[in-house]
């Protein structure tokens, strides 16, 4: 059943009304799973009556992130947080898919969008998430996955289980299999793609059996694997150090925030590794001993990878680390200690753990792309750093020149880039692969290996 502005798909939970935005189509806050405070997920009940997919997915319960506030100032304010976040979010185009050539028409690829934050802040529907621009020109369907943060997510100890965050996102990944063809697509042709935590998340998922099958491909934007390993030390220091919030009762959001301030500060005391205190923890379910990580990992190799990171990542890595932040703002000495410090930060978060991925997964038989992505952003100061892969990948570029990082840019620049890049994208997420013609278009800004 349709009308001009809206129809209703039929799921394997219960009828869901789309609405219609331009050429595309948009089914918002979707309920996938549901849980207690502290508890693992459970599929969300089916329903019989159209569940109107209007509004928007509320996010984990945070303070802003920065980059995303300055795209979406009030977006807290406009979303609602709620700790029932499981939703998800489907774009996709208007358009039926184009015949398979052989009287049946071929499902679109689906691209599962797994936010980063550090873990902390973020959700699917952010405006600077938002995939308009991937599924129109691409012609894919794009599901925004929102899931649980910081203390409530991520952090399990005593009578709280661990990894409760990715277990969202397995479950998301689960329902997305299950009513990928109700939106047009093919359940065989799914990729999770992920940035910074949301890819180190999905890094993990290839570890995991329960998480065979549910995706083909697997794009992973700077992932910080070299500091996802030997965390165990600073996990019980932040179990010690903060007080989590009770597990019945009302969530003091101010409480919760001073809770994450101060898992940042206990944080600093393991090195590199507090730059993103929260995160996957080994040996817990459903992740495998942190020993058996590269074992587990070749039994992915199935899985086509796509791995990388920004050129300059450590620009914003160092200036995390107080005392290396205070020295690159140091004036006349400040860029000669970043440019000393900043490569080597690069190194060891980003770029060495990536190419160990890529190598490690083509010797075991898989297919990997790895790539270094620049595109110089004009006048800013953090220029081709970390997070500064989304404006030109996702999000409205009218939007994304508001962002102080990019006050210097215009739309038509990040349009003309971004269009590049999607190309790029959109060929792995059809194919496994990026086409010549696609890497010699985005080869100003994207080198691959």
């Amino acid at each position: 059943m349709s009308s001009e502005d809206t129809t209703v798909v039929e799921t394997a939970l219960g009828p869901v009304v789309a609405h219609r935005d331009g050429d595309l189509w948009r089914a918002r806050g979707i309920p996938y799973a549901t849980a207690e405070r502290y508890a693992r997920p459970s599929p969300a009940t089916p329903w019989s009556e159209p569940f109107d997919a209007s509004r928007r997915a509320s996010v984990s319960p945070q303070h802003p992130d920065g980059l995303m506030a300055s795209v979406s100032p009030d977006y807290l304010e406009r979303l609602g947080m709620d700790e029932q976040c499981q939703r998800v979010t489907v774009t996709w185009p208007a358009e039926p898919a184009p015949d398979a050539g052989d009287g049946s028409a071929r499902g679109l690829p689906v691209v599962v969008w797994v936010h980063g934050g550090s873990y902390l802040t973020g959700g699917g529907d952010l405006d600077g998430f938002d995939p308009a621009l991937l599924a129109r020109e691409q012609r894919v369907i794009v599901v925004s996955v929102t899931y649980r943060l910081g203390l409530l997510g991520w952090v399990g100890g005593g009578d709280v289980p661990a990894n409760l965050g990715l277990l969202d996102i397995l479950e998301a990944l689960r329902w997305v299999r299950a009513c990928a063809m109700s939106f047009g697509g093919d359940p065989t042709r799914i990729t999770a793609m992920g940035q910074s935590a949301g890819a180190d998340a999905i890094a993990a998922l290839l570890t995991v059996p329960e998480a065979r099958g549910l995706f083909r491909r697997a794009i992973l934007q700077s992932a910080p694997l070299g500091i996802g390993g030997r965390r165990d030390a600073m996990y019980r220091t932040i179990l010690r150090a903060v007080d989590r919030p009770e597990r019945d009762g009302d969530l003091d959001i101010d409480r919760l925030h001073e809770a994450h301030e101060r898992t940042y500060a206990v944080a600093r005391r393991h090195g590199l590794k507090g730059l993103m205190p929260l995160g996957p923890q080994w040996g817990h379910y459903p992740l495998p001993l942190e020993r058996e990580r590269t074992a587990a990992l070749e039994e992915a190799r199935d899985v086509d990878l796509m791995v990388g990171h920004m050129s300059d990542e450590g620009v914003l890595a160092g200036a995390a680390i107080p005392a290396l932040g205070r020295a690159f703002r140091a004036p006349v000495v400040g860029g000669t200690v970043r440019r000393a410090t900043a490569g080597r930060l690069q190194e060891a978060v980003y770029e060495r753990s990536a190419a160990r991925l890529v190598a490690s997964h083509r010797e075991a038989g898989g297919r990997a792309v790895h790539y270094v992505l620049g595109w110089r952003a004009t006048g800013s100061r953090i220029a081709d750093g970390h997070g500064m892969d989304i404006p030109v990948l996702l999000g409205e570029p009218e939007a994304w020149v508001h962002a102080e990082a990019l006050k210097k840019e215009t739309p038509d620049r990040l349009r003309k880039i971004g269009a590049a890049l999607r190309q790029a994208w959109g060929d792995f997420i059809r194919d496994g692969e990026i086409a010549p013609a696609s890497a010699t278009a985005a080869s100003e800004w994207l080198t691959l290996s």
